[in-house]
This record gives C-alpha cells, sequence and structure tokens, in this order.
C-alpha cells in the first residue's frame, strides 16, 4: 500500500473517530479485574482465548508508563515489577512505552532497564508520547538504548515469534502510525499501541482483522479515582471511555488490555488507583 494510499485511509488520526469507537466494549472494569498480586506496584491477570493450540499456554508480561526519574520511590517499584515478572515466567515482555517524562532524566534509564536483561526469552518495546515528545531524539536513539539490555525496539514493524507476530505501532501524537498492508505473515497478531486511541484510529475497514489482541497504556487507569465514580480525567480523545480495562471489538476481536502502568506523570500522585503489571495467559 502506497502512502497516498495509508493517509487516505487513517488520517487524521489525531481526531476523534466516535464511530469507529462504538465498535469496542468493554468487557472487565477496573473493579473486576483479577488482582493476584496486591502491593505498591499490583500483578493484574487477564485470560485471553489462544487462537490455535499452539498458542495455548503461552504467558506475556506488559509494563508501561515507568516515568522513571531515578527517585527511590522510583527505583523500589521498579524492583517489584521485576519480581512479579519473574514470577510470572512469561515467554514475552513487552514495554508500552513512557519510560521517563522529562529529558534530565534519560540517564536514569540504563539503571531501570539493566535487571530486564534476559528476564524473558523475548523483550519488545516501543515508544510512548514522551519518547516521540522528544524529536531531538532519533528513533535510533530508542533502538540503541533497548538493544543494549536485549530489548528489541519496534516502531511500525514487527517479529514473529511462538506462534504470533508481534508488532509495535508508532505513538499517535508525534509520530506516524501505520499498519502493514498486507500482514507479512498468516498468523495472529499482538498488537502494541502506547494508547487506547491509537488502536481506535487505526480501526479502519477490516485493517485490525489479523489482531489477536491489543496491548495499551498511557491513561494510567485515570490516575485519580473517586468512589462510585471511577476515574475523574483520562488523558484520552474519549474521555474516560478508555480508561482501564479488558475491551473487545465487535464479533469478539480483536481484544484490547488498557493497563493503569507503574509510574506517575504531570500530577505525581494516586488517589484508589493501582499501580501494575498486567500477566497474559492464552488459555
Amino acid at each position: 500500500m502506497n502512502l497516498l494510499r495509508i493517509r487516505s485511509i487513517y488520517y487524521p488520526l489525531t481526531v476523534p473517530h466516535p464511530g469507529r469507537l462504538r465498535r469496542w466494549t468493554r468487557r472487565i472494569d477496573y473493579g473486576a479485574a483479577d488482582v493476584v498480586r496486591e502491593g505498591e506496584v499490583a500483578a493484574t491477570r487477564y485470560s485471553i482465548p489462544a487462537p490455535s493450540p499452539k498458542t495455548c499456554g503461552k504467558r506475556i508480561a506488559f509494563v508501561s508508563d515507568f516515568h522513571y526519574r531515578g527517585t527511590p520511590g522510583d527505583r523500589r517499584r521498579a524492583a517489584i515489577v521485576v519480581e512479579r515478572v519473574r514470577e510470572w515466567n512469561p515467554e514475552v515482555l513487552c514495554f508500552g512505552g513512557d519510560l521517563v517524562a522529562d529529558a534530565c532524566d534519560l540517564g536514569a534509564l540504563p539503571e531501570l532497564l539493566a535487571p530486564f536483561r534476559g528476564i524473558a526469552p523475548l523483550s519488545l518495546a516501543i515508544s510512548g508520547n514522551w519518547e516521540r515528545g522528544k524529536v531531538w531524539l532519533p528513533l535510533e536513539y530508542w533502538t540503541g538504548l533497548y538493544d543494549r539490555f536485549g530489548i528489541r525496539f519496534l516502531c511500525n514493524s514487527g517479529i514473529s515469534h511462538g506462534g504470533f507476530y508481534y508488532y509495535g505501532s508508532d505513538e499517535l501524537a508525534q509520530g506516524a502510525p501505520c499498519l502493514p498492508d498486507p500482514w507479512p505473515a498468516p498468523m495472529p497478531v499482538i498488537l502494541l499501541a502506547h494508547r487506547p486511541d491509537t488502536v481506535i484510529a487505526l480501526d479502519s475497514f477490516d485493517s485490525l482483522r489479523p489482531v489477536e489482541l491489543a496491548l495499551c497504556g498511557h491513561t494510567h487507569g485515570g490516575q485519580v479515582r473517586l468512589p462510585l465514580i471511577g476515574p475523574v480525567y483520562a488523558s484520552s480523545r474519549y474521555g474516560c471511555r478508555l480508561d482501564y480495562g479488558l475491551f473487545e471489538r465487535n464479533g469478539g476481536t480483536p481484544r484490547m488490555i488498557v493497563c493503569s502502568g507503574v509510574g506517575s506523570c504531570s500530577l505525581r500522585l494516586r488517589f484508589r488507583c493501582r499501580r501494575e503489571v498486567v500477566l497474559i495467559e492464552l488459555v
């Protein structure tokens, strides 16, 4: 597919697409999520139907939105994340973007990533808005940073592993997300997209047909959740409609998990909103 046709289907991506949003239904909300480990960083488990016997039993871990500054609290929470991932023993570990916030904290990233080296047979990462917002840093910078710790960086690119094709989308606000046409391999796809708005924006015609599961962060679960009300705000063009949980597109697939992440940014507190690692098992 040439660039002109891609843009005629997808762009402008950053405007709301309410018609596409109506194709999606939340199946598991914040209160119904299966929290299998409590604590400063929780572990939340999702059981997803395996698309084939070959993929049954596969385990994936997903972490996002560290916003790491190297403070004592950041180090403590990162150590808990490593512990949670090791306990799960996943075949694939996925990082969902926003490792850092301010550019002055970039030097702290090696100490964040080093403990994850070799923690899973395959580790993948995509960019978030905070990475792509630093427009003076080329994508090669992030590729090189992750590569130092055995993590493969994906930006509108993918890799086949364990019966799945893992595809990492570029970030919506500062990047140019797109999907391959045609998909390069006849196998089910796991899509990594920093924010759920990207998945909605890319849901054009049958573009998501091979996708079994999309993994997203960015919203921080609202970060502040009030009793009986829920989140007061989520960073999304759709308000709090996509703040957290498991969503299904009409027909059952793809499914989309939106996690609350590990860190906080702008407003540096959480209220009744857990920090979490997401654990996924194909059953």
